[in-house]
This record gives structure tokens, C-alpha cells and sequence, in this order.
């Protein structure tokens, strides 16, 4: 009982540490848009296993960007396999040439709610989770420009992740085998996006 009182004090707080990091980034985007780029993306990775997911980008400057990606997954797979989840990223972006072209480093943090059964990660091969994640790290990519308007985008993120999930007998009503909780140094995330800038 305890440590679920602890657990979800760490939560409240690091939920309200994220809330101001989005109002932060928020701040940052300029009221008017007429002359900037704003970019539309998908990550082409994400979408092949079945994580939809959507992303929008807009530029501050001619080498800072600032945007904010999400997931949704709302399936279930044979065998009462699933990922079920849903995340939202926020990205603030440093462009080396300039944005939208070519390399650039950026800083994240991110917050999500997962319902997995049956996959290989944290335990879960035979069991079922159930939680939510948070955390915030580093990006490093390649914007590949293919026309005007569409481009095609490599990264690949890294960081700190504190995951808080329940796990259970998979099994349906299946026992409740305890609260987990872990802080992992880990990659966070892999993109290959396709990229459409309205200018």
C-alpha cells in the first residue's frame, strides 16, 4: 500500500514536471504562422507493426523547429497477444544547415499508457502489463529532401524511462501479481518518417 502511495506521488509529479515542459515548448512557437514551414509527418516504422501514428513540426527560425508526435494503438493480435498503447512526444529540434534539410540534434520528453500482453519486453512473455511510461532524452537525425513539399526522415532517439505497470496472469480476470516499477537508460524511440512540409 505504501508503495503504490509512493508510486503514485512520483507520478503526479513527474506528470506535472512533463505539463510544463509542453507549456515551455509551447511558448516557444510564434503566434503567427503565415511565414513559416509547417511539416506533417508519419513514421513508416511505427505504421508497419501496427502503431499509428502523427506528427506535426513547425519552424521558429532557420535552424530551430519545434513539434509533437503521437501513437495509438487500439489492437489486439492472435493469441491474446497485444500492444495496446497510446504516447505524446514533444521535440524542440537544432537544424546544423537549416530546417527541414539535412542534420539535426533535438531534446524530447514523452509520456504514454500501455495494456501489452505476450511480448518479449519487461517480463511480460507469458503475462499481461498494464501502466504507463514517462521519460525524456536526446535525438539525432537526417532530413533526406525528395521534393518541394515531401521529404523522407531517419532518427533515432535515447534516455531515461521510468515504467510503473501492473502485471497479471494472462489469462482473462487473471491474478494481479504485484505493482512494478522500473527506471531504465534505454532507446526510446526509431523513426523513418515520411514528411510533407507545407510552406
Amino acid at each position: 500500500m505504501f508503495r503504490r502511495i509512493v508510486d503514485r506521488r512520483v507520478c503526479d509529479n513527474s506528470v506535472f514536471i512533463l505539463k510544463y515542459c509542453f507549456i515551455f515548448i509551447l511558448q516557444l512557437i510564434p503566434f503567427q504562422l503565415k511565414a513559416q514551414y509547417v511539416a506533417l509527418k508519419s513514421n513508416l516504422i511505427y505504421d508497419a507493426i501496427a502503431v499509428p501514428s502523427l506528427g506535426a513540426e513547425v519552424r521558429i527560425d532557420s535552424t530551430l523547429t519545434v513539434g509533437v508526435s503521437g501513437t495509438y494503438n487500439p489492437f489486439s493480435f492472435t493469441s491474446d497477444r497485444k500492444w495496446k498503447n497510446w504516447s505524446v512526444r514533444p521535440e524542440v529540434r537544432k537544424w546544423f544547415r537549416k530546417s527541414f534539410n539535412g542534420p539535426f540534434v533535438g531534446a524530447d520528453v514523452f509520456y504514454g499508457y500501455f495494456n501489452a500482453s505476450r511480448i518479449p519486453f519487461i517480463g511480460l512473455k507469458d503475462r499481461r502489463g498494464e501502466g504507463r511510461f514517462i521519460g525524456g532524452g536526446f535525438t539525432a537525425g537526417w532530413h533526406r529532401i525528395l521534393s518541394p513539399h515531401w521529404g523522407l526522415e531517419f532518427s533515432i532517439a535515447a534516455g531515461y524511462v521510468n515504467v510503473s505497470y501492473d502485471k497479471y496472469l494472462n489469462y482473462e480476470c487473471g491474478y494481479n501479481e504485484g505493482h512494478n516499477v522500473r527506471n531504465l537508460i534505454m532507446p526510446t524511440g526509431i523513426s523513418m518518417s515520411l514528411v510533407y512540409v507545407i510552406r
